[in-house]
């Protein structure tokens, strides 16, 4: 009876230390996760102003020297040009 007793003991402090392990790594997980997400957040924020930067200036650049973007857009319309007519 003592040896039934120590087997259902043992197998509850196994049962006892999974949970408790598995309770421990799922808060674990959780907590990376949130810090994954929190970098990831500063990142694309990061990410967002810069575009919005270069954006801007592209947009300056253009207004500034509007007959240098009609020059470039003629010339690659020649050159695409002068590769579709080669087929």
């Amino acid at each position: 009876m003592a040896a039934s007793t120590n087997k259902s003991k043992t197998k509850q402090d196994i049962e006892d230390t999974i949970y408790d392990t598995t309770e421990a790594l799922q808060e674990r997980a959780e907590q990376t996760y949130d810090a994954l997400l929190d970098r990831l957040r500063y990142e694309r924020d990061g990410l967002e102003r810069e575009l919005k930067h270069e954006y801007r200036n592209a947009r300056r650049y253009v207004r500034a020297h509007p007959e240098q973007g009609l020059g470039l857009a003629f010339a690659a319309g020649l050159v695409i040009g002068a590769l579709i007519t080669r087929k």
